[in-house]
């Protein structure tokens, strides 16, 4: 594959410089504009530590090259599917004006998304992060949902970013935005893996928002990455009366970045997030971030966080989890959880559970738990007959269900728990 290269240093800050797209609108030409201003203004090259490289931008190859490969990912026959090769848009396998992506909106003129496109893309310019303004920049393309009021969504939507890089040191910005309408329904799955073991620098950026009265399950896997940088940012703004629940599994990774912010914006809305982490290669120092963040802006709601991770070999695990509540806020039931199993001596985690409260009459709680796997209950299935390595395994295995508990896609549940399983290697329990 052959793309052109830029050096961030020289060319991110010059206008001039940058190549937009003729047949983009001007509302996209706006909010391009406005990140420049905004990288010149509040942010220095030093702020971007992961970029400091000389970057290769991949290019579109033909669509035919991997219609074998895709056919792999055909997770559920009666799911809709967009898949995303090296960021770019292949082919929706079921056409629905309802699932488009992002530069097929533009380049094609689909006037009937103008109005959400302007009403929502970029939205999240001014949170004050840099490598967000970077993603609004370079985006080439990414997944378009949009679920009409009044409509509940039963077919499963699938979000497919294959990786297939053959040169160190690319970088890719894909961009999501999904919309669930007033009193309506929607099951998403994004997967992110990689062909190949080359370096590479995937800026992925989605946001959400949700209507009143709205319900969203969303589930994110990365798998297969272990030569990869993902900075993985999901902005989620939530109204009246709507549900929402975000679970992250992350597999693998050189680096992995989970950000996840939540902004509250009505009455009894209830959120979910979860997150397992299961790193077992022994040769490499792979990091996962897991940083949320939930503003509660308004009173009579709920969110409940859990995460657990499984580290092997020199594995790193970090985690910073906020719960902002402001004045007014009242009758907020916030809980967050992190535990963590050290499978050996030279894995690490790190937690920072963090509670800010400006008003009374909330019920909050956090707590952090580390360890290794108990002894007692590997002898107890030892005395029963189980190798202890087998026994290990169960317990691990069983350490990681009441996250599996609350996937409701039973095909993508199947999906996790063969991951799962493969994950938990005897050879590395062993030597425990």
């Amino acid at each position: 594959m052959i793309g052109s290269k830029m050096n961030f240093k020289k060319t991110i800050y010059s206008k001039s410089r940058l190549e937009i797209n003729n047949n983009i609108n001007y509302y996209i030409n706006l909010i391009r504009t406005k990140s420049i201003k905004l990288l010149n203004k509040k942010f220095s090259l030093t702020d971007i530590k992961l970029i400091d490289f000389e970057y290769l931008f991949p290019v579109k190859e033909a669509e035919y090259i991997y219609y074998d490969i895709i056919n792999q990912y055909i997770l559920d026959k009666n799911g809709m599917y967009l898949f995303f090769i090296n960021g770019f848009y292949l082919f929706n396998f079921f056409k629905n004006k309802y699932l488009l992506s992002i530069n097929d909106i533009i380049t094609n003129n689909k006037n009937y998304c103008n109005s959400n496109i302007e009403k929502f893309y970029g939205k999240s310019i001014y949170n004050n992060d840099p490598l967000n303004l970077f993603n609004l920049l370079f985006s080439k393309d990414g997944a378009y949902i949009f679920i009409p009021d009044n409509f509940c969504f039963k077919p499963n939507i699938y979000i497919i970013y294959i990786y297939n890089i053959n040169y160190d040191y690319s970088i890719i910005n894909p961009r999501n935005l999904i919309i669930i309408g007033n009193n309506s329904k929607a099951k998403i799955v994004e997967i992110h893996e990689s062909l190949t073991n080359k370096i590479c620098f995937s800026n992925s950026v989605t946001e959400i928002y949700t209507r009143k009265n709205s319900n969203i399950d969303y589930i994110k896997i990365h798998n297969n990455l272990s030569f990869f940088y993902l900075r993985d940012k999901t902005f989620l703004t939530q109204k009246k009366n709507s549900t929402c629940s975000v679970s992250t599994f992350s597999f693998e990774g050189r680096l992995l970045i989970n950000n996840i912010k939540l902004i509250n914006l009505g009455n009894y809305s209830k959120f979910n997030l979860n997150g397992l982490t299961i790193i077992r290669k022994k040769l490499l120092n792979q990091l996962i971030y897991n940083k949320t963040l939930i503003d509660h802006l308004y009173p009579n709601c709920e969110s409940y966080q859990t995460y657990k991770s499984i580290l092997y070999g020199r594995s790193k695990v970090f985690f910073w989890g906020k719960i902002k509540i402001y004045k007014k806020a009242n009758n907020i039931n916030a809980l967050q959880k992190a535990k963590n199993i050290l499978i050996n001596k030279n894995a690490f985690v790190y937690t920072k559970p963090e509670l800010e409260i400006y008003t009374d009459n909330v019920k909050c709680s956090h707590g952090c738990t580390i360890g290794k796997i108990d002894k007692n209950n590997i002898f107890y299935l030892c005395s029963r007959g189980v190798i202890k390595t087998v026994a290990k395994s169960i317990l691990i295995f069983i350490f990681s269900k009441d996250i599996l508990k609350k996937i409701n896609i039973q095909n993508i549940k199947y999906l996790i728990i063969k991951i799962i399983i493969k994950n938990l290697d005897n050879y590395y329990l062993q030597k425990c």
